[in-house]
């Protein structure tokens, strides 16, 4: 039988974790893969429809969302072109390397590539060459030890991805460089490149998630990877990736977003408004009150605030190192999916499109933040 998305992956990582499953469903009369082949469609109203991740390639800003839309602006926000994209499947998220490399991840198993600053993309992997990837280790491993109940485990898996179709999301990205990264998703999905994405390497037998949750976000703490996902499944890789191993979580619940803190600490905020921080000594801290609404995205201003979104159309703000947050006077606002603090303010996605804020007036002098880096 396919497995059906559970409940906190179809309803609350929809927006949560920016998965509208809708926008990358196949309109009647085409096949479930046609949306890999059709090109994304340009449309005078993308500023407008569900956008799910920003990521700064140099001085430029590319935005991601619903139906393969690529957002491209060269003046912090003020205008905004769309880009030409080879598919139509919404993409989820988006990170760059450097001012022109970048990756663009999203449903059915899609990674782009850009060299040009997001200007153009190329399909590098889908959802039906990754089941066929993950087979063909699963039935190596298999038969090297016949006798292991993860490799046979492992083997089920990989046989239900080809059995399933092209149906599952990557949600997030993450590369050291321009040559290693990683793309993750729905069902422990993971895969690493390490010659920037002409080859990909199943990664689910290196991750310690039996249950085989969703896998959210992932970021580095210096020589440390951090992975969050559902059902409080938070890991740690303490060896540059080559495996991820649990690290007890406090929180049963999904966490939807992951940042590192100036101090090293980690935050990792979810489902219902639950915020939580892991500092260095291992020990964790809960964050309250926060309004009881799930966490869609955290980003760091250069100035040091944290900021925070949620389904509720708010951006919080710590300027205590993550022991607090305000919500920012704002109006009312769609449900966000994303943030990424400018030099001149803040600018926000969510389910009806882009919008640009003001700077918070004890923000507005600090400078822009690094722009070009690694995810």
């Amino acid at each position: 039988m396919k497995r059906a998305f559970p409940l906190s992956f179809s309803l609350c990582s929809l927006v949560a974790a920016g998965l509208l499953l809708a926008g990358s469903l196949p309109v009647r009369g085409e096949s479930a893969a046609e949306p890999l082949k059709r090109p994304a469609i340009v449309s005078a109203q993308a500023t407008r429809s569900v956008l799910l991740d920003v990521a700064q390639a140099g001085k430029r800003l590319v935005v991601v969302g619903e139906r393969g839309i690529v957002l491209l602006s060269d003046d912090s926000g003020a205008q905004w072109r769309q880009a030409k994209v080879p598919v139509s499947v919404t993409l989820t998220a988006v990170s760059f390397a450097s001012a022109r490399t970048g990756w663009a991840v999203g449903h059915y198993g899609t990674v782009l590539r850009t060299d040009d600053g997001g200007e153009s993309w190329t399909v590098q992997l889908d959802g039906v060459q990754l089941a066929e990837l993950a087979l063909t280790a699963a039935k190596t491993k298999a038969a090297q030890a016949p006798d292991d109940p993860k490799a046979r485990a492992l083997l089920t898996e990989a046989e239900r991805l080809v059995k399933d179709g092209p149906d599952k999301p990557f949600l997030d990205l993450w590369f050291e460089n321009e040559t290693t990264g990683f793309v993750l998703g729905a069902f422990n999905l993971i895969f690493r490149t390490e010659d920037g994405g002409r080859s990909w390497i199943p990664w689910m037998d290196r991750v310690e998630n039996p249950k085989v949750l969703h896998l959210y976000a992932l970021r580095p703490a210096g020589s440390v990877l951090y992975m969050a996902g559902e059902q409080g499944l938070v890991l740690r890789s303490t060896d540059g990736g080559q495996s991820f191993k649990k690290v007890e979580s406090p929180y049963a619940g999904s966490f939807f977003t992951l940042m590192v803190l100036p101090s090293g600490d980690v935050l990792a905020a979810g489902l219902r408004g639950n915020a939580w921080v892991l500092d260095t000594a291992g020990a964790w801290r809960k964050i309250d009150p926060t309004p009881p609404v799930s966490f869609t995205s955290s980003a760091l201003g250069a100035d040091q605030a944290i900021y925070v979104t949620n389904f509720a159309g708010q951006v919080l703000a710590s300027r205590d190192g993550a022991r607090s947050f305000q919500p920012l006077p704002l109006p009312p606002l769609p449900p966000l999916t994303n943030v990424l603090p400018l030099k001149d303010g803040l600018l926000v996605l969510s389910l009806q499109g882009l919008i640009k804020l003001p700077a918070p007036p004890s923000a507005a002098a600090a400078p822009a933040p690094q722009a070009g880096g690694a995810r």
